[in-house]
């Protein structure tokens, strides 16, 4: 009688079978940490194009106020007036339109929480109607730039 090798082998390693290894993992669908890393990248991108949109307006306006000179006092109160009643306008309607002098400089100052123009810079009030107004264009400048900054719908 022969010896048949598979049922009587001289090695018993040869009875093995290779190893079955198991699928490879998938990359889809990614584990639920993922998916809350990417909705909080969404999240974060939504909030931020959100701020720059909101503020838009408001680094316009202050490009505006910058390119104001402080060579000719007249022209700068007025481009300051103008430039702060379109701010008003776009932000507040046309409630401010018609606004002038005192009521004018109350209407702004009752959008920040301490008043800016009011009593301090009372003549910016007629100043860009009166051609000798003695007002520091600098100092106007910065408190339309703080109002612009500061102010609240």
């Amino acid at each position: 009688m022969m010896n048949n090798p598979v049922q009587n082998p001289a090695n018993p390693m040869d009875l093995l079978n290779d190893i079955q290894l198991p699928d490879p993992v998938s990359w889809w669908p990614p584990a639920i940490g993922w998916w809350l890393v990417l909705g909080l990248i969404i999240a974060i991108g939504m909030c931020i194009h959100w701020w720059v949109k909101r503020n838009r307006w408001k680094r316009s306006a202050l490009k505006q106020l910058n390119r104001v000179t402080l060579q000719n006092s007249q022209t700068c109160y007025y481009q300051i007036n103008r430039l702060l009643k379109t701010v008003a306008i776009q932000r507040f309607g046309q409630q401010a339109a018609p606004l002038s002098g005192e009521k004018w400089l109350a209407f702004l100052d009752s959008k920040v929480k301490q008043p800016l123009f009011l009593p301090a810079i009372k003549g910016f009030a007629t100043a860009p109607d009166v051609p000798d107004a003695q007002l520091d264009a600098f100092h106007i400048k910065r408190i339309a730039e703080k109002w612009i900054r500061k102010h609240r719908c």
